[in-house]
């Protein structure tokens, strides 16, 4: 039974596409052979007879073989042997029983086996032996010209499937590696922006609900009942794991009526009764609205909020508006968190967009608005030229390797035969051009040509064969004089390639239809229809080996591309869901061990501990920790953030903004601000600020007053800094650091 990671790589669909192409010429020629032999087998020595069934046991054997993708060294072994054994028992009778091609088949379907499947050395001594057992078994019946004529196919087959088969493995072998290398890559990016979106998800999670709640626990003016909703609605929403995006359909209308409306402030909710929209963008809008709603009711001084939705099945717009006091838009949206990133933030990251407008007296219109994607439907299937891309990305190599061989050795037979018959010097002239369009159409093939150069291939092609059948003399059917007949094999298995099957197919029919109308007709010197059979069948084996590799190819690549997109998807996704798991804990470890268990005890305390004094200053503390954190996420350790919280308690004014959302801040935020706290007396103003300029992230301290003792301790601290001091008034540490050095 083929194992299943073996079937999804380009290796596999390669080799099926030869093996199944081995097939299906070991099939026609199990026709053309009986085709042959059964009219003429009553005067047939036995010998003959038994070894041309073995021949065709053989060949039905080797193709179901090849049809289940099972060939080895061993079949190669096999047909050579017989193909020996046959040879020799051609020369039981005293007379020429069979023709020239019939006789040579088992030598060719051998030596294509050896080239194939065979190692280089040992296919060498299998195809040169059987060249020599060839020769010397047609001496006696052909002559040595003719015996020696007789050898093109013998080495024209082997020379192409040594070639192709090289070709195509060694190409597929490159494009399985670097598919698993797209697919790595693929893996790490969205645990990246996994990353980067739980990290978003929890920084305005840590703004709209942690700090928020610990704010309204902090004031004096808020019920009791107020604070402990808001606390345990921010642990519920701290401690939910992430949760990918998801294509499935909800009510955008009925998300926004449970939201609460803003304390003290009339709501009035308009609009469209359902809007439905995928649910991670439902969840995203929905979160952007309370964002709002909050706003308004902690600023506005509005006494009325109106929230309106308007949409359809293709995307909807969201307004939230007040009645309440403005303010100026630009100023406030530059340096505001929760309209930058919660608001904002949200409705970009799902291909949305947030417009507030604002002046001051006027109140504030926020309008959301997302529309779907249109995007084209996919394809059930993949292009037929995109399967065989996909599996062998240049073309040009298993055409050339291909169709070469028989178009330079073909050169004997032409040059051989110039004058057995008039005209033969214009079918050679024919040929040329034909072999050179053959060539052109090769080096072409990787960026396809135009259909309307095949389509003259075609004609030039199609034409000369049929000139070649009326020109050909009539005892030539048995004999490689019949070149012209067959000489079409390359151009058709180009043809069939690049442009799907039927154009080659109707090349090939012109050319049929008038040989065997000749034949029947008895234009040509053959004792048997069978004896025509050969020749007839020589251009639909090539066209049908061209058919079925390239079909099977494209197909199977298409498989792969479609099987390898799938389960590059199962990973990425795996993948980022634990990304996303692995960051949320993290971070959830960093605030946890004070945010979260003073959360749990004021969802649960009554109205009095709430109420207390000593709660609203722990509340008061543990906000400046969720507000830093906010700005430089991972970067405080607990010594460093109680070290800043009592700094703040004593009286020294710390602020920390940033305009850059990194997941992870330079560390050396850490080593400068617990220098700049390290030494007494505290400054009175701490202004921390993080901004990105270039390819780097620019971290400035600025320090008020001056002081000996801290400059030194921050020289120490980090000597690649730049540090200004301004007299006594100020001192300013500023540090470039870039990506790389980012941890």
């Amino acid at each position: 039974m083929t194992n299943p990671e073996l079937v999804e790589t380009y290796g596999y669909s390669v080799e099926r596409g030869m093996q199944r192409s081995f097939a299906a010429l070991a099939l026609l020629l199990v026709g053309s052979h009986l085709g042959t032999i059964l009219p003429v087998h009553e005067r047939l020595p036995v010998p003959v007879l038994v070894m041309s069934a073995a021949f065709v046991v053989l060949l039905t054997v080797t193709a179901a073989r090849a049809w289940y993708v099972r060939l080895a060294p061993a079949d190669s072994v096999a047909a050579a042997v017989l193909s020996v054994v046959s040879a020799f028992t051609y020369l039981v009778p005293a007379e020429q029983v069979l023709p020239m091609a019939t006789r040579s088949n088992a030598m060719v379907v051998a030596a294509t086996l050896a080239a194939g499947y065979q190692r280089t050395k040992p296919a060498i001594g299998i195809c040169a032996g059987l060249v020599v057992v060839y020769v010397l078994t047609a001496v006696r019946m052909d002559g040595l010209g003719g015996a020696l004529l007789g050898t093109w196919p013998l080495l024209a087959a082997p020379l192409a499937a040594g070639a192709v088969s090289k070709v195509l493995r060694q190409t597929a072998a490159k494009a399985d590696a670097a598919r698993r290398a797209v697919h790595e890559t693929q893996v790490r990016a969205a645990e990246e922006e996994a990353k980067r979106a739980a990290h978003k998800q929890f920084q305005r999670t840590l703004h709209d609900d942690v700090a928020s709640a610990l704010r309204a626990a902090a004031l004096s003016g808020v019920a009791p009942v107020e604070v402990r909703s808001a606390s345990a609605a921010a642990i519920r929403r701290a401690e939910a794991t992430p949760a990918p995006p998801s294509a499935e359909l909800q009510d955008l209308r009925a998300h926004l009526d449970e939201l609460p409306g803003p304390a003290g402030v009339r709501m009035v909710r308009e609009g469209d009764t359902a809007v439905f929209a995928p649910a991670h963008v439902v969840g995203e809008v929905a979160d952007a609205a309370a964002e709002l709603l909050r706003n308004i009711g902690k600023h506005a001084r509005a006494s009325t909020a109106w929230v309106t939705l308007s949409g359809d099945d293709n995307g909807f717009v969201l307004w939230v508006r007040d009645d309440g006091i403005g303010f100026s838009a630009r100023a406030v949206q530059a340096t505001s968190l929760g309209l930058r990133r919660s608001v904002a933030g949200r409705l970009a990251e799902i291909g949305g967009s947030a417009e507030i407008s604002s002046r001051p007296g006027e109140g504030t219109t926020a309008e959301l608005r997302w529309q779907r994607p249109s995007v084209e439907q996919e394809r059930q299937g993949f292009s037929r030229m995109r399967g065989m891309r996909s599996a062998v990305d240049d073309l040009r190599q298993p055409l050339a390797a291909v169709c070469l061989p028989y178009l330079f050795s073909m050169a004997l037979p032409v040059v051989h035969n110039l004058d057995t018959a008039p005209g033969m010097d214009w079918l050679a002239a024919w040929y040329a051009v034909m072999a050179a369009a053959t060539v052109w159409l090769i080096l072409h093939a990787r960026s396809q040509p135009p259909l309307w150069t095949g389509v003259l291939a075609a004609v030039w092609t199609a034409g000369g064969a049929v000139a070649g059948v009326l020109v050909i003399p009539a005892d030539s059917l048995t004999t490689f004089v019949s070149w012209p007949v067959g000489a079409p094999g390359p151009m058709l298995v180009v043809l069939a390639t690049l442009w799907r099957w039927p154009l080659a197919v109707l090349t090939l029919l012109v050319e049929e239809v008038v040989l065997i109308t000749l034949v029947l007709r008895g234009q040509f010197v053959t004792e048997a229809f069978s004896d025509a059979a050969p020749a007839i069948t020589a251009p639909v084996l090539a066209l049908a080996m061209g058919l079925v590799i390239a079909n099977t190819v494209a197909r199977l690549g298409a498989i792969v591309l479609w099987s390898g997109a799938e389960r590059t998807e199962i990973a990425t996704a795996a993948a980022a869901r634990e990304a996303r798991t692995s960051l949320h804990a993290a971070r959830i470890a960093d605030i946890g061990a004070e945010i979260l268990p003073f959360l749990r005890q004021l969802a649960e305390s009554d109205d009095a501990l709430v109420s207390a004094e000593p709660t609203r200053m722990r509340a008061r503390r543990l906000e400046w920790m969720a507000r830093d954190e906010l700005h430089i996420p991972g970067v405080l350790d607990p010594d460093l953030r109680h070290r800043m919280m009592d700094a703040r308690a004593d009286g020294c004014v710390v602020v920390v903004q940033a305009d850059t959302d990194t997941i992870d801040p330079p560390q050396a935020v850490r080593t400068i601000l617990a220098a700049a706290l390290s030494t007494t007396p505290l400054p009175d103003e701490l202004t921390l600020t993080l901004s990105s300029r270039d390819d780097a992230v620019t971290v400035n301290l600025l320090c008020q007053p001056n002081n000996a003792a801290r400059a030194t301790a921050l020289r120490i601290a980090v000597p690649e800094a730049e540090l200004t001091e301004y007299a006594d008034e100020a001192m300013n540490v500023e540090l470039a650091v870039v990506p790389s050095t980012v941890s």
